[in-house]
Order: C-alpha cells, then structure tokens, then sequence
C-alpha cells in the first residue's frame, strides 16, 4: 500500500522513543515530500531531547527512515500544490504532503483531523494504518 507520510507522524514515532512495526513492514510503500526530512534534521535537537536518544541512536534512526521512505522532489508534484493549498485553507504549511497525496491518488498517514474534513484524499491514523496492514 502506497502511502505519504507526514511530519507528525514520524515526529511522534522519533518522541515516543520507538518506531512503530509500520514503518518496517513490507506492505506499506512510504513516501513524503523532501520537506519531511528538511523538518525531521530543523528540529532534530529538540527531538533527541525529546526522544532521550543518544546521538548515536537518533542517527541510526534517522539513517532507517531516509531508506525506508522514499523522498519525492518537489518538482514532481508542483502542479497539484495550488489544488492543495486551495483545499487547506489557512493550514498551507501541510500543502507538499497533501499535493503529493493527490499526485499519487493515495492516502495520507497522518493525526491531522483536517485532511479527514476536505475528502479529497484518504488521511488514516496509525491505529487505522495497522488495521489495513494486518488484513492484507
């Protein structure tokens, strides 16, 4: 299953300390726009706090997300940002993750409750992400 990941999702995985069997399991293809790793490395002092991670691990992680997700240019999904931006309103910070969502016709892996509200693209919590893994 073909999905694009968002910042917080990642954020949160990185903060709890762990990350979750999702992001290493085969049924999932994650993507993301190359924002999602420009964010991860703008806060990382603050996520190694957060995470309690040594340098050493926080590294290693960050080195398995940056191979398990496959970063798209923006280039490849400028078109579909001015449809994204339209759809999110006063929220445009999220628009690459979502204009990507809608050049792939995929859904997001995201808390955002407000990807839920404009329907144009699937946005799926965790708990929903692992339903659809475990019934595939």
């Amino acid at each position: 299953m073909l999905l694009v990941v968002d910042a917080n999702i990642v954020f949160s995985s990185l903060i709890a300390g762990k990350l979750t069997d999702l992001f290493l399991s085969e049924k999932l293809e994650l993507v993301a726009p190359e924002l999602l790793f420009i964010e991860i490395k703008k806060h990382k002092e603050e996520l190694k706090n957060k995470s309690h991670f040594s340098d050493e691990d926080f590294e290693i992680l960050l080195s398995l997300l940056e191979k398990r997700i496959i970063v798209v240019p923006l280039i490849e999904f400028i078109s579909f940002l001015p449809k994204a931006e339209d759809l999110l309103g006063q929220h445009k910070k999220d628009a690459p993750y979502v204009a990507l969502a809608l050049k792939l016709n995929c859904p997001m892996w995201s808390y955002e409750k407000l990807f839920k509200k404009f329907g144009k693209v699937d946005s799926l919590t965790t708990s929903e992400v692992a339903k659809l893994v475990k019934s595939d």
